[in-house]
């Protein structure tokens, strides 16, 4: 099993989408099946990074075509970050409305423009 430190290989600071795609081209150059993706000293990740990490890595339970990977040691509020964005893949989200408002969607700014005209008074 290969282990890759990622705060190593990218940054203690995982900030961007496009860093996901490079630990991507690194996971499948080490020719390994089953990779291990450390995480000790990472300081900070965004939330974007994390996104683009879970839909790359974790998503359908770590299976990157005939490649295991494994997310591990895991700081607090990294793994809380995962968690959050996890609970956000499931598709269409479904917004309860307590007031009881109208939603008004517009196909161009312009429509968007001429409803909040009728708004000013």
């Amino acid at each position: 099993m290969k282990t890759i430190e990622i705060a190593s290989l990218l940054s203690p600071d995982l900030k961007s989408r496009t860093s996901v795609s490079d630990l991507l081209m690194y996971v499948k150059s080490v020719h390994d099946r089953d990779v291990r993706i450390d995480f000790a000293n990472v300081q900070f990740a965004t939330r974007s990074f994390m996104d683009e990490y879970y839909n790359t890595f974790v998503d359908d339970h770590g299976q990157l075509g005939d490649i295991r990977v494994e997310s591990v040691n895991l700081p607090d509020d990294i793994k809380y970050m995962l968690n959050v964005v996890s609970q956000t893949q499931t598709g269409k989200k479904i917004y309860e409305d307590p007031a009881n408002t109208t939603i008004h969607k517009f196909d161009t700014v312009a429509e968007m423009l001429a409803h909040m005209k009728t708004m000013c008074v």
